[in-house]
């Protein structure tokens, strides 16, 4: 008899480890899913209302990255404590892998009971988590999904809860979402738009446009940004906003980037030599940086057209740059060594840090298009940017200001000392490069610019 029992005993402590994650202590992706099928099928519980929540760590990767695995451990343990102790007798908590979590809440009833509890657990997650003597910010986003009063399959309310999950992560993070119906037809045009994009990527349908940069002082075209542009074969042309996020979802960004590189360099490279264009601006983006796309492929694609790496200018966002300083600097060396130049762009907005200006190497400052915008009317976007351009002339930074789209805004500018714009006033972004150019230089002395006051 003892014997027996004996077994029964290490039968059920292997169960039960086998059931429970190893890191937090509470129920395994394994135990969930022999809960929840438990659950469903039961008809008691089924008629009085059975849901699921998943609860998904906001920028949890950051964590691990910035502050080691350790950290990342103890926010997911105090996570699965905060969680267990928010739930409901009854309710079962569950970590199904990584950042993940799970919890099946029965006797729901109606859907606002559902929400109410996703709020609760919400509140509790979305606190900081001490760690080493150093608060770690939490916060978490819930999908919610329930189950049919008339019966639901597992896999089913499990993808409608993840459908919701992802639909609170889409729609600013930190919240609660509950399944609808239309969000199938979100997932569906987002399989579309994928298989469509990744079709435009292959077959070079992603082209590159410009926006000139033009000294308002002279009149004369600085250089030209590199734009996106989507040429559908029905004629549409659709802007960045609707395709790029999803071309680096689909980690095509390099791609397509040295495709659209490999036809414009050529394109600039004759306007370059012959004098009318100093440089061309390129976008590179925070993830190409940081894995080191831009020192890679750049003098690779130089070598193989023959453009100036002096002509070339890098143009960077300040997130790409919040890494290690010591490694930002030595990266952005790797780059100017060559001769190329560096950019930082959409400056005077958000984060803006300054100390950045005088730690890199930067060849130009570009300022943010809501400066431009706003220093009509706004005493402070004035004084901001009258700021911005002291400093930078002192540290002798060209600027160039971004989104001027009034001849007052240019005014204003020029007579701060930014005589360098971009923007619709001066010329939209298009295809034809070479007309581009002859075009903007003869609004500009139409326009009167190239007699305005020139840069003190």
């Amino acid at each position: 008899m003892d014997r027996t029992q004996e077994l029964m005993a290490a039968r059920q402590l292997a169960v039960t480890q086998a059931e429970t994650d190893a890191l937090t202590g509470i129920a395994n992706r394994a135990a969930f899913s022999r809960r929840l099928d438990e659950r469903l099928a039961d008809a008691h519980a089924t008629v009085s209302g059975v849901a699921v929540l998943l609860i998904d760590l906001d920028d949890f990767k950051a964590v691990n990255d910035n502050l080691g695995h350790p950290a990342g451990d103890a926010l997911l343990i105090e996570l699965a404590h905060r969680l267990a102790d928010a739930v409901r007798p009854g309710d079962a908590v569950a970590r199904l892998g990584g950042d993940k979590f799970a919890v099946i809440a029965r006797d729901v009833g109606f859907r606002q009971h559902g929400l109410q509890l996703s709020n609760r657990l919400l509140n509790a997650v979305c606190r900081p988590v001490a760690f080493e003597g150093r608060n770690i910010a939490c916060s978490c986003s819930i999908g919610l999904a329930e189950a049919d009063p008339i019966g639901t399959r597992v896999d089913t309310l499990l993808g409608n809860a993840d459908l919701a999950l992802y639909a609170a992560k889409r729609a600013g993070r930190a919240r609660v979402r509950s399944f609808e119906a239309g969000l199938w037809v979100e997932v569906e045009h987002k399989a579309r738009l994928e298989r469509e994009v990744r079709e435009a990527v292959m077959a070079d349908q992603i082209e590159p446009w410009y926006q000139p940069i033009r000294d308002c002082a002279s009149g004369r075209i600085k250089g030209v940004e590199l734009l996106a542009r989507w040429h559908l074969a029905s004629g549409e042309v659709r802007l960045p906003g609707a395709f790029l996020g999803t071309v680096e979802s689909l980690d095509l960004l390099d791609s397509m980037m040295e495709n659209m590189l490999r036809r414009a360099l050529p394109e600039v490279l004759p306007l370059v030599h012959s004098g009318a264009l100093d440089f061309l601006a390129i976008n590179v983006s925070p993830g190409q940086f940081n894995r080191g796309w831009a020192q890679q492929a750049l003098p690779r694609l130089q070598s193989e057209t023959g453009f100036p790496a002096h002509a070339l200018m890098v143009e960077l966002t300040e997130t790409a740059l919040l890494d290690d300083i010591g490694r930002v600097r030595d990266m952005l060396a790797a780059l100017t060594a060559g001769g190329m130049c560096i950019a930082l762009d959409d400056f005077g907005v958000g984060y803006s840090n300054f100390s950045l200006l005088r730690q890199l190497p930067f060849n130009l400052l570009k300022l943010d298009r809501s400066l431009s915008c706003d220093i009509e009317a706004d005493e402070q976007s004035r004084a901001v940017t009258e700021c911005i351009l002291a400093l930078a002339a002192r540290l002798r930074i060209d600027v160039v200001a971004e989104g001027v789209e009034t001849q007052r805004q240019s005014e204003l500018l020029l007579a701060a000392g930014c005589a360098a714009q971009q923007g619709f006033l001066h010329a939209r972004p298009q295809r034809d490069l070479r007309g581009l150019v002859s075009a903007s230089s003869h609004l500009c002395v139409e326009a009167g610019v190239a007699t305005a006051r020139p840069k003190p």
